[in-house]
């Protein structure tokens, strides 16, 4: 690292629109007010004054966290998603930390590890 220039890992979505196809009921049960739908659409003007904040992967995992802790929902959703957000909380944790130590190949790893429990959590969102 330079005097001026700073390296930095991190970890982003390339198409938004592919959390979407990946997890449909998380991405529905976190951010009911889009529905299932990233068309343009009347917050169109919204949007050209304000950028919609990011729902990529990483934020849905947050987002699903902070649904089963805080979000109203009934008993069973809570107990089905309480397994995988547990660990997708530990797993984002790990991630700051190895994006923070500069180590790419940790991160890498658990990018896949955090796409994995997504994974289980849309599998028991969809048996509810």
């Amino acid at each position: 690292m330079g005097r001026i220039l700073f390296i930095r890992v991190i970890a982003e979505n390339y198409d938004e629109k592919e959390v979407l196809k990946a997890w449909p009921k998380l991405y529905a049960a976190v951010w009911p007010e889009l529905g299932a739908d990233l068309s343009d659409s009347p917050r169109k003007i919204t949007r050209a004054l304000t950028p919609d904040p990011k729902r990529g992967v990483l934020q849905l995992a947050d987002a699903l966290v902070d649904h089963v802790r805080f979000g109203a929902m009934p008993e069973t959703e809570r107990k089905a998603l309480q397994e995988p957000a547990a660990a997708l909380e530990g797993l984002r944790a790990e991630l700051d930390e190895a994006l923070g130590d500069r180590n790419a190949q940790k991160a890498s790893g658990l990018t896949n590890a955090i796409e994995d429990a997504l994974d289980r959590a849309e599998r028991a969102a969809r048996e509810l």
